[in-house]
């Protein structure tokens, strides 16, 4: 009865989506889950749950259809129809029994068992995998793509380190720096521009590189059956989008190595593999990129600390010693010593994402407003031009074209009255910003939609820098692969980026409910993921959660698998 019950479940849930597979949604996402959901109930096993964890799994599998519902809201709409209120029922079950089939069975089935006997070659892990995936990403670089991939920030970066325009902490001062010490050093080897770009490009591939060795490493130790270590290095040497990064002028791609490496160190600390010196070194150069290449690093850095202490208290004094240095160490950076050096804040509208495109979807409404606030918002904004140029699904039109910059004290020194007309709007219209929200985040907690990845080409020539990529054997066998890899629907859970963020929670709470270690793991990528539901730009920008695919092919390892002789790493 059961299975014929979740069957039924799961066939209303898909066909009430049905509509999105001829849209930009990633349907395959969803027809993912429900065979996931089959296949997990097949060989699922009644046993008794506490009442406190099966509460967690049906508030998890809850918040799971609620999210798909909710992302695709005009599928409906209007919700007083009644043949769509039959709909938007059917829907939610459906999704309440496909999430909570998986979420049953991890909790139940995981962690298995793996196989840590003569695995004592670990060493050799790490540089079959660090020399291999290099090889593929310096082939790119310098067959395909010479001297690298630059877009309009990596030329802001370029244009700072080579003194054209002042310093500004909206691309991160130290990632711009670390830039500089490879240009710099490109350009007095080889007295070229471009040179020095590629040099920075190479540092890059071999950090990444190292990375993905020293996590694949890691897995091997801990046990992690062969055929699933593979498919983990065919995940960090084949995807294209890790080739096409390796070569990109961002401070994403780093900062995702920086967080990668400080989980699996974090992993490696907590399971007490290798030598405690180096695996503090480790840490800490992870968390000093994690910190300093992007702002929200050190807050994603500072929430996990303060999860740590509460969680482990006294039994891990020393690992809370070391991240609370790191922690004040890059505080000081980042704030004292970029005064001293003059180096001016973030942009400050950048923070403010999501409450301008809801204000901006209440003006695009033409929703009635009391003269006193719309003067105070046409202080900041050109309301009529809002109004013309709101955009659902990226704040950039009201960032770039409404927005008076000349205005950012005048907020400063109304923030009380601007956060004032915020909330009242908000309580007057909250199905605009409701929609608003879900409209500007649904790329980073729905199943994934059709958007750029990454690019190729060399944003402005003013620095002398030019693109000499490469037509030959090897330009065409990565051109090839890419082409196949972006065609085909069967490759689309990979660059899901809501599929990730669900199994990244999935892996958090089952760890968290079996009392394992490996919880904190999630709690970096997901403190960013949070951020980006705050305050993205954009609705579906791949590189922003770039650092959940780096780290999720670690974290599901070690939430599918442990040694036999420490299968359960517990919580105090």
């Amino acid at each position: 009865m059961l299975p014929l019950l979740y069957a039924l479940g799961a066939y209303l849930w898909l066909v009430n989506l049905m509509p999105l597979a001829a849209g930009d949604t990633y349907y395959s996402v969803y027809l993912l889950c429900a065979l996931v959901g089959m296949l997990c109930l097949i060989s699922w096993q009644p046993a008794a749950l506490r009442k406190g964890e099966a509460c967690w799994i049906l508030a998890a599998a809850s918040l799971f259809s609620g999210a798909v519902v909710l992302a695709n809201y005009d599928l409906f709409s209007p919700f007083s129809a009644l043949e769509n209120m039959f709909h938007l029922v059917c829907t939610l079950f459906g999704g309440v029994w496909v999430g909570g089939a998986i979420l049953l069975w991890m909790y139940q089935k995981l962690p298995a068992s793996g196989k840590t006997d003569g695995r004592r070659h670990s060493i050799r892990v790490f540089f079959m995998s660090f020399c291999s995936i290099a090889a593929i990403q310096l082939g790119y670089l310098l067959f395909v793509r010479y001297p690298g991939v630059l877009t309009t920030d990596s030329e802001t970066t370029i244009s700072q380190l080579m003194g054209q325009q002042p310093y500004d902490n909206t691309m991160p001062f130290w990632h711009t720096v670390t830039v500089k010490v490879f240009v710099d050093l490109g350009i007095a080897l080889l007295g070229d521009i471009n040179a020095g770009v590629a040099m920075f490009h190479g540092a890059q591939i071999l950090f990444l590189s190292a990375c993905f060795g020293f996590a694949l490493m890691t897995l091997y130790q801990r046990g992690v059956p062969g055929l699933v270590l593979m498919g983990m290095y065919g995940l960090y040497a084949l995807l294209p989008y890790n080739i096409a990064y390796s070569v990109t002028l961002w401070k994403d791609i780093p900062f995702a190595g920086a967080v990668l490496l400080f989980t699996t160190a974090l992993y490696r600390w907590l399971a007490g593999l290798g030598r405690k010196r180096v695996t503090g070194i480790i840490l800490v150069l992870g968390g000093l990129g994690m910190c300093l290449w992007r702002t929200n690093g050190w807050y994603a850095f500072a929430v996990t600390l303060a999860v740590l202490t509460l969680l482990l208290g006294k039994k891990q004094k020393k690992l809370l010693l070391i991240l609370l240095a790191v922690l004040l160490f890059t505080w000081v950076l980042l704030n004292p010593v970029l005064d001293v050096l003059g180096v001016k804040e973030g942009n400050l509208v950048e923070a403010f994402a999501v409450p301008f495109q809801q204000i901006a979807r209440v003006v695009a409404n033409q929703r009635p407003m009391t003269q006193e606030q719309q003067v105070l918002l046409g202080q900041i904004f050109d309301l009529e031009k809002m109004a013309r140029l709101y955009d659902p699904l990226t704040v950039d039109p009201v960032k770039f074209e409404t927005f008076r910059y000349d205005q950012v004290d005048y907020i400063r020194q109304h923030l009380g009255q601007y956060l004032k007309v915020y909330i009242q709007l908000g309580l007057l219209y909250p199905g605009d910003y409701l929609k608003a929200w879900v409209e500007e985040t649904k790329g980073y907690w729905n199943a994934g939609y059709r958007f750029w990845i990454y690019t190729s080409g060399v944003a402005g020539d003013s620095f002398g820098i030019t693109a000499a990529y490469g037509e030959g054997l090897f330009a065409s066998l990565y051109a090839a692969w890419f082409r196949y890899f972006e065609k085909l629907d069967i490759f689309q859970p990979l660059v899901s980026i809501g599929l990730h963020v669900w199994g990244l929670i999935a892996c958090v709470l089952v760890n968290f409910l079996k009392k394992r270690q490996e919880a904190f793991l999630g709690i970096p990528v997901l403190v960013l993921v949070i951020g980006l539901w705050l305050g993205t730009p954009v609705y579906a920008e791949f590189r922003y959660a770039y650092p959940l695919f780096l780290t999720m092919p670690l974290i599901g390892c070690a939430t599918a698998f442990a040694p036999q002789k420490n299968k359960v790493s517990p919580l105090p």
